[in-house]
This record gives structure tokens, sequence and C-alpha cells, in this order.
């Protein structure tokens, strides 16, 4: 009966139509997402079949290595842009706008470029730490090129502002389908890791490209590249707090993402190229879950930037907590289900040489369980206006997970690795919720005082 009830009031928060539209835009996001995880899957299957485990343990590292040290370098400038941007259309400026969208574009160029003059110095040390010959190597810094096409900051924060999350999915699909017809070209000529690796970067510089060129399009369909002459000083000047904002965000992003790769590389060292391999497939599967939260992160930082620009501070709040539940719930039933019939889709997929993914892939997807309840809590506090409270959180919580995840490992395998992930996940979703908690009583006691209620003394 209870369960009834409570399932009842899921049904209710639905007619609101902050929450329905949130879930409406994150499932064209979703949509899109679906297509090509599944695209993805087969294709990361049919390259682990085709190179066996050593060798795609060795293509699992070089690109993961390539995307660590794009996500730290190249700048999530799409955070910067949607919180500006937005406020410089509510107040009838695009002109200031279009400076903004300029000054992101040169800082998205800029750090592409330095992004990959650093993968490519940093792979010699990457090759003397894993004993690499010196052909892959050189494999390794021919796919580092990949990140001098990543321009996709400013082309994110359009969409996402301007609620046009289709073109996400067309994206992800176009992307994925190249993947997937290259890497059966690659096996029908039986060739081996130095084509693919070409293949994933046609695939990934292809998906970067027609993000770009879907941006400014947008941009140009809306009339807004009329104000490109814009002086950037005159955007920067009247976006207060934009350089500080600028950089707490994307070292936030930055150290996010990177954190999520960094663990494939430190376990690459700890137990081989072949170990890092068998957990990538387990954190590919695992991330099964992480099609709900993606979408709708994307989706809710706009709107939560909207509520709390116009101090709303019960919605701000009421969609925080509903969304993660809801994400939450619908990830743990995901959960369950894979917990069920993973063993064989494994094996149909990736061959029994890999079926020790199984356990791994369970108890991984069981930790993102945590992150999923807690998705909405960094959009949240970027939207209040404190991204770096957010990166001490994040930069706290890693200095607790990598010790414990060499130590972890080292004791108990790919098992220990995991446990470590879960560790850090619950310390994160602690602390952010206890300072998100703070930081909203505060604001509500500001405007409590700000705004006594009538009659009060």
């Amino acid at each position: 009966m209870i369960g009834k009830l409570g399932f009842c009031r899921v049904l209710r928060w639905f007619e609101e139509d902050l929450l329905r539209h949130l879930f409406q835009n994150a499932g064209t996001l979703l949509t899109g997402n679906m297509v090509a995880w599944v695209l993805g899957l087969i294709t990361y299957a049919i390259t682990a079949r085709l190179l066996g485990p050593e060798q795609f343990g060795i293509f699992v590292l070089i690109t993961t290595f390539a995307f660590i040290i794009d996500a730290l370098v190249n700048f999530q400038s799409w955070t910067a842009l949607i919180k500006y941007g937005t406020e410089a259309l509510e107040d009838g400026k695009p002109n200031r706008f279009m400076g903004l969208v300029k000054f992101c574009t040169l800082l998205d160029f800029a750090t592409a470029c330095i992004g990959t003059l650093i993968a490519i110095a940093a792979v010699v040390l990457l090759g003397q730490w894993f004993a690499w010959n010196p052909e892959t190597v050189r494999m390794a810094a021919l796919y580092s090129l990949v990140m001098l096409f990543n321009l996709s900051g400013v082309p994110t924060g359009i969409f996402r502002l301007f609620k046009r999350f289709r073109l996400f999915a067309v994206q992800n699909i176009v992307s994925a389908v190249i993947r997937f017809i290259g890497i059966l070209v690659v096996l029908a000529l039986g060739a081996g890791l130095w084509l693919v690796l070409i293949v994933w970067m046609v695939a990934t510089v292809a998906g970067y490209l027609l993000l770009l060129i879907l941006g400014w399009r947008e941009l140009s369909r809306r009339g807004y590249l009329e104000y490109l002459n814009t002086p950037l000083n005159e955007s920067i000047a009247r976006s207060p707090g934009l350089v500080g904002f600028l950089v707490a965000t994307n070292l936030n992003s930055s150290v996010l993402l990177g954190s999520r790769e960094v663990d494939t590389i430190l376990i690459g060292g700890v137990v081989g190229a072949e170990g890092a391999g068998i957990y990538k497939i387990a954190k590919q599967l695992g991330w099964i879950p992480a099609m709900l939260s993606d979408p709708l992160y994307q989706a809710i930082y706009p709107d939560l930037s909207h509520l709390w620009a116009k101090q709303e501070i019960v919605q701000f709040k009421r969609l925080i907590i509903r969304s993660g539940i809801v994400a939450g719930s619908l990830a743990a039933g995901i959960w369950l289900g894979f917990a069920l019939f993973g063993a064989p889709v494994i094996s149909f997929l990736f061959g029994t040489a890999y079926i020790q993914a199984y356990p791994i892939a369970v108890l991984y997807m069981a930790t993102m369980i945590i992150a999923i309840f807690g998705f909405p809590l960094a959009p949240a506090m970027a939207s209040i206006g404190m991204p770096r409270m957010t990166l001490q959180v994040h930069l706290l919580s890693l200095a607790v997970y990598f010790p414990l995840l060499v130590l972890f490992t080292q004791a108990f395998n790919l098992v220990g690795a995991v446990a470590a992930v879960a560790v850090y996940g619950l310390v994160w979703f602690a602390i952010m919720v206890i300072l998100e908690k703070g930081l909203i009583e505060k604001e509500e006691s500001a405007r409590i005082i700000d705004h006594p209620t009538p009659g009060a003394e």
C-alpha cells in the first residue's frame, strides 16, 4: 500500500511543468544516446573480439589517455556561456551574448592546441610507464591529434541554452554510425590495431566537426551572427566574475571528466593492459544507467540557472530533489535487470574470454546509482554561482579515491578498484548534500529578512 502511494506521488510530480519538461528534453537526448550507445557497445564488442584481450587493452589505454588529457586541458566553456549568456539574453543584449560566444570560441581553440601539444609530449612518459614498444608510442601520438578538433564547448552551450537537444542526438548517432561502419570494414579486411585507431579518430573528429557546424548554423538561424563584430572586451567587462567562474567551472569539469578515466590508466599500471581492457568493458556496461543521468545533467542546468536567477528557491530545491529521486530509482531498476541477465549478454557480445567482466560490471553499476541520485547537485552548485566549492569537493574526494584505488587494486584486483569507486561516490555525495543544503537555507533566510511576511514585526 505504501509503495503504491509512493508511486502515485511520483506520477503526480510529472504534472509539474518543470519536471515534465526536464524529462522531455532529457528523453530527446536519451533517444540519441541509446542508439549511439547500442552501436557503440556492438562496436566495442567487435573490436574486443578482433584484437584479443592484450591488444584490446592497449587500445583502451591509448584512447583513455587521449581523453584524460583532453578533459584536463580543454576548457568546458559551455558552462560560462550558459550562465552569462542567459543573463545577456534576459537583459535583451544579443551583442553581449555574441561577444561571449566569440570569447569562448577562442578559448576552445587555444586549449585544443595546447592539449594536443601536451598529449604528444606526454606520450613518451606514458610509454615508459607501460613499457610500450616504439610502434605503440607512435600510435598514441597519432591518436592524440583528435583533440585538436575538439571545439565543442560553444556548440554545446548553444544547444543547451536554446534547448536544441535533438541536435545532440543527431551528432551522437552520426559519430556512432561512422565508427560502427568503420570497424566492420576493419573486420572484413582482417586488419589490426593501427586501422582500428584510425577508424576511432575519423569518427571522433567527424563528430566534433558536425557539432561545430550545427552550433554555428543555429546561431545563424536565430539571427545572432549580425552581432559578430561585438568587441570582446565589452562583453567581458559587462559579465562580472566571468573569468573566475570560467576557471573554476572548467577546472571542476576537467577534474570530474579526467577522474572518470584516470582509474583505467592506474589499473593498467597495477594489473597490466589486459586487466585494463576487462575493467573498461565493465565500466562500459556499468555506465548503462548513466544514459539516464547524462541527458538529465545536460538538460537541468539551464532550468536551474533560470530558477536561481529569478530567485524561485522553492522550485529550485524541489527540482533538485525530485529529479534525483526519479533518476536514481530508474537506475536501480536497470541495475537489477543487468544483475539477472548481464552474464549471458557479455558472453554473447564479447566472448567467453571477457566473462570475468560480469561481476565487476554489476558492482560498478551499483556504485553508479549513488552518482545518479546526486546528478542535480553539481549543476545546482554552478547555478548558485559556487563552482569553486564543487571543485574543492571533487579534489577532496579524489584525494581519498586515488590512493585507495591503488591500494585496493593491489590487494583485491578489480573488485578492489570498484570498492574504491564506491567510497569516492559516497564521500562526494555526502559532502555535496551538506554544503548545498546550507547554501539554499542561507538564501532562504536572506530572502525572509529582505522580504518579511506582511504584518510581521
